[in-house]
């Protein structure tokens, strides 16, 4: 079987959770006998080894052994991130792709690419979409307003012009995206928030929920010593930074605790290419010389995420806009390492129970987060209670069995 995965953006460029996701399963599917290939925008400079083919421009590379198709524009729309389709696309993405030879189309994430589904329609080609965030809902794609205060709905576009200053073309925005939902033969998701918010907005067609696995081949044993009345406590955060995912929430709310016994280890970075977070970026830092508890370690691989949790205690995903899913979270729970997430982080949701296994703070209430940090603090014990109930993600085999009994009935 030969699959192509649809992704907005990918490695080595850019480096997310979406991205993970479609290089963990391209390689699952790989090691199961199917071929694969990844078609993803490309964001680098037109010189970067791209040839021109008609109207757009596409180079071939291999990342981790998966063949990627970067393809994009002569020059990059301005409002490429917001468009439904397009037509230079539509018209040209045959030209780059042996579209004739591909059983199934796999729509990780259809910003920049959605003419895609277009091209499908015309080769009678089975389409399945994954639902990672709310870009077609939302062009924020995590329905929140330019304050970063959490939206319920868009109202079909009216309450982004209303509430987010965004022009009228927004309400078409909004009806092209939905005929595209509709038209895609399956539609997926990783959490049931997506699922709910889908259909709270009144967007019906039925959402399977197929969870993400975990490639369990990069989780390392790791002997957590048991935490004494006398241990310190290591506060992890992984994850890009930036405003969306809260991390300056987990900063202000740690300096505030005052404890010898804390540190908070903040692993990650930023987008350089997203120049409105490169200031949130030097806003933090200069945020943190203050308190010597707080370790900014930079940017990290996948391959480093076992020596990462090894030396957490508690990892923290304190996301204040909605999180569709959150990788983090089964990546500290496939380690042993329990989470403390906000509400409205879906895969929270999904493997935590408050107290338990992990806690969840309510993201109107954050002193409730500096409240669960403060008693981790006095009592590190509570951390051992909670490792001992920790269930583990699935496996990425169960995943990619999943999608690939979905293909196979698709192509029948």
């Amino acid at each position: 079987m030969n699959i192509l995965y649809v992704v907005n953006d990918f490695f080595p460029l850019f480096h997310g959770g979406v991205e993970r996701y479609v290089l963990n399963i391209c390689k699952q599917m790989q090691r199961m006998g199917n071929g694969v290939k990844v078609l993803t925008y490309g964001m680098d400079s037109k010189e970067s080894g791209y040839s021109r083919k008609s109207d757009i421009l596409f180079k071939e590379y291999y990342y981790e052994n998966v063949h990627v198709i970067a393809a994009r524009h002569l020059d990059i729309p301005a409002d490429i991130g917001f468009r439904i389709g397009d037509e230079i696309f539509g018209k040209n993405i045959s030209g780059i792709l042996p579209l004739e030879e591909i059983d199934v189309i796999h729509i990780a994430h259809p910003m920049k690419c959605s003419a895609i589904t277009s091209a499908a329609a015309r080769f009678g080609i089975p389409t399945v979409l994954t639902l990672t965030d709310f870009w077609l809902l939302c062009p924020m794609g995590r329905l929140y307003k330019p304050d970063y205060s959490p939206c319920n709905t868009p109202m079909e576009g009216e309450k982004c012009i209303r509430e987010c200053g965004i022009d009228n073309s927004v309400t078409e925005r909004y009806k092209l995206a939905k005929d595209m939902f509709e038209r895609v033969t399956r539609v997926i998701a990783p959490s049931r928030l997506i699922i709910d918010v889908f259909e709270q907005n009144g967007w019906s067609k039925d959402i399977s929920l197929v969870r993400h696995g975990v490639d369990y081949r990069y989780v390392k044993y790791i002997n957590k010593e048991q935490k004494n009345m006398k241990s310190p406590v290591v506060v992890g955060y992984t994850g890009l930074i930036t405003k969306f995912k809260g991390v300056d929430l987990l900063v202000e709310i740690f300096k505030s605790i005052k404890s010898e016994k804390l540190e908070l280890h903040i692993y990650g970075d930023i987008y350089k290419e997203w120049v409105w977070q490169r200031a949130f970026y030097e806003k933090l830092k200069a945020s943190v010389q203050s308190d010597t508890r707080i370790k900014l370690k930079g940017k990290y691989t996948h391959n480093e995420l076992s020596e990462i949790f090894t030396a957490i205690d508690i990892s923290i995903v304190p996301s204040t806009t909605l999180e569709s899913y959150g990788l983090v979270v089964v990546e500290s729970l496939s380690h042993g390492v329990p989470v403390v997430a906000s509400d409205i982080v879906g895969s929270a949701r999904e493997y935590i129970t408050d107290g338990i296994n992990g806690f969840i703070f309510s993201l109107e209430k954050p002193d409730t987060l500096k409240g669960i940090i403060e008693d981790i603090a006095r009592d590190p014990t509570i951390i051992n209670a909670l490792r001992q109930h920790i269930v583990l993600p699935p496996r990425i085999e169960e995943e990619a069995f999943t999608l690939e009994s979905i293909y196979r009935r698709l192509i029948a």
